[in-house]
This record gives C-alpha cells, sequence and structure tokens, in this order.
C-alpha cells in the first residue's frame, strides 16, 4: 500500500508529526506502523525513558495525556502509543489534547478493528491536524495481488496461479498469509521460488484436488477430472468447504457472464472491467468458449441455488454429497 510505504519512509527520515491515528478493520498494516514508530524513531539507550506504550483497555485517558505532555529525557522526543484504542474508556476525551498537542511528542493512536465515529469532534480534530489512515479489510479480488506485490517487496518468488490459491484458500486476514507465507520459506531453496509442492507440504493444500483444480475441471468440462476431486473431498471432508466452493465457482463463472460482453477489448482492458490479474484473462476467454451467454446464466443460478443448500438454507443437509450432484448439472448444461 503506498500511502504506508510513504509514511514509513517519512518516519525513517525523521520527518515526523505530533499524532497519528490509524483505524479500520484490517489489523496488518496498524501493527506494521506501530512496530516502526517502537523501532526507527528512539535510539535503543533512549526507550527507557521516551518510550510509553498503553493498552486501552487497562489505560486511563488521563495518564495518557499526562505522559504525551512530560518532557523526553536525554532525548529530542519522546513516542507514547495506545495500542487497543478502541477499548479506552473516555476515549472520546483525548480530543482536549489533540488540539493543542506536545510539539516533542510523536502520539500514535492505534484504533484497530473498528472507525472512529466520524461525527464526533475528535475525529474532525484527527483529520484536520493530525496523520490519519484507515485500514479496510482487502476485498477478495484483491488478494492475489497483495501476495504478489508482498512477494515481490521481500524478494520471494510466485507464480500469479500460486498466488491465488493462497487467497482462496487462507482468505482475506494478511497477517496469517504472511505467517504462512514465512512459513513456506523456512524450505525454499536458494531461489526463493514458492511452488506447489512447497505450498502442499508446508500449508497444506493440495496441488491435485484444490478448489482451483476443481473449477478448471468444470469450466473445461473434464467430467473425469471433476467427479475425481469431488470424489477426494467426499472421502475427505474437512479438506473443502461446500460454501467455498460453490462461492469460489460461483465468483468465477460471474467473471465468465461478465467476459461474454466485454469480448474484443484489449487483455488489459478486460482484466480491469473483471477486476482480475491479466494473467488470467486467457483462461477466462478459454471458460467462455465451453460456456455460451445462457449456459453461464444457468451455471450462476445453479450455483446460487446450491450455495444456499451448502449454508443449510432450503435443506436439512449441507452435506458435501450435494457438490456430486451440483457438478454432475454443471458438466450437463
Amino acid at each position: 500500500m503506498k500511502s504506508v510505504n510513504d509514511l514509513i519512509a517519512q518516519i525513517k527520515k525523521g520527518d515526523l508529526k505530533p499524532f497519528y491515528v490509524f483505524d479500520g478493520d484490517e489489523p496488518y498494516y496498524i501493527d506494521e506502523l506501530c512496530e516502526v514508530f517502537e523501532n526507527e524513531i528512539l535510539a535503543p539507550h533512549e526507550k527507557d525513558f521516551n518510550l510509553s506504550i498503553f493498552y486501552g483497555k487497562d489505560a486511563d485517558w488521563s495518564a495518557i495525556v499526562n505522559e504525551c505532555r512530560s518532557y523526553p529525557a536525554f532525548a529530542p522526543r519522546r513516542v507514547v502509543i495506545l495500542k487497543e484504542a478502541a477499548q479506552l474508556k473516555d476515549f472520546l476525551l483525548l480530543e482536549s489534547y489533540l488540539q493543542n498537542p506536545s510539539p516533542s511528542t510523536v502520539f500514535v493512536i492505534a484504533y484497530k478493528y473498528k472507525k472512529i465515529d466520524g461525527r464526533s469532534k475528535l475525529a474532525s480534530v484527527v483529520k484536520s491536524k493530525g496523520v490519519y489512515l484507515t485500514f479496510s479489510k482487502l476485498k477478495d479480488n484483491q488478494l492475489s495481488d497483495w501476495i504478489l506485490s508482498y512477494c515481490t517487496k521481500k524478494n520471494i518468488k510466485i507464480s500469479a496461479p500460486n498466488a491465488d490459491l493462497l487467497a482462496a484458500y487462507l482468505g482475506n486476514d494478511l497477517q496469517k498469509i504472511v505467517n504462512e507465507i514465512e512459513k513456506v520459506l523456512i524450505n525454499v531453496g536458494d531461489d526463493r521460488m514458492i511452488t506447489e509442492s512447497l505450498i502442499e507440504e508446508n500449508i497444506g493444500i493440495s496441488k491435485e484436488f484444490n478448489v482451483f483444480q476443481f473449477q478448471e475441471a468444470i469450466l473445461s468440462r473434464n467430467t473425469e477430472q471433476s467427479f475425481r476431486i469431488v470424489n477426494y473431498y467426499l472421502a475427505n471432508p474437512k479438506e473443502g468447504s461446500p460454501v467455498a466452493i460453490t462461492a469460489t465457482l460461483y465468483s468465477k463463472f460471474v467473471q465468465v457472464y461478465q467476459y461474454h460482453f466485454a469480448k474484443g477489448m484489449p487483455d488489459k482492458e478486460v482484466a480491469t472491467a473483471l477486476g482480475m490479474n491479466p494473467f488470467f484473462v486467457k483462461d477466462i476467454q478459454r471458460y467462455a468458449r465451453t460456456f455460451s451467454l445462457p449456459q453461464t446464466i444457468e451455471a450462476i443460478e445453479l450455483l446460487h441455488s446450491y450455495n444456499l443448500n451448502a449454508l443449510g438454507m432450503h435443506t436439512a443437509s449441507n452435506d458435501t454429497r450435494l457438490l456430486k450432484e451440483l457438478t454432475a448439472k454443471l458438466l450437463t448444461l
């Protein structure tokens, strides 16, 4: 994320503001920034007297303000970090300090998992006088690109399909994704390449029986492979959630549906319109030749219905065996 990288660069250069506020339901960047403030501003020998960390659940707002108002000792500035700020009782009372912050203190407010009430006077002060960043969970179609970007930044090699695989199975918890990538890195070679085999061995995602192989088999009308994967899921129900499988297939058929109206456009424009990595456009083109527009519409309706069944609606069962019936119907459209 450019704003985060820019801010980290400013901090490391010593270009500091009196206070910073971070909020939103994506904690990964908030934690990363707190770590930078904690480790990059003060020298190790300055921290004992000039670094204070509070936790909202256990802190008192007046004690935090008193700490912010204190003068630094044997250092040019103090750093005060309020973590879990959403749990601080009387949080809005910090507004009086933010109106007139100490120039020798860097005050960091980490308001994780929520957003500050935009109607409050504090929010108005934060936006007008401080540095304010809000972080929202990434959408599913943004995760693969995020993984590719993260790996590039860390000098890690990973293919677009493998990034997509990680995104589908790990969800949009960025810290979880990073942790799993770090787990794989323990066993990579000098080339720092994350392969399908390493993903299977270290994360447990099967390279042969995963949701991407299933959707490839369905959309290519490969009957034998489709039922091989379904039978694997029947024998190993914990390996494939019917809800996740139908939801992923649904998203892919929606992209095929959209492509039917984008035929003739350059691949880059198609990728932008469909909200996907350009690497996968040729797959969508191929799937659109296999499923006509009317068949794609029928598939979307089927998947919507079966996804409700997988959630336990309209049926007493959300058994994996529903996949077998769904697979047969999709392949015979």
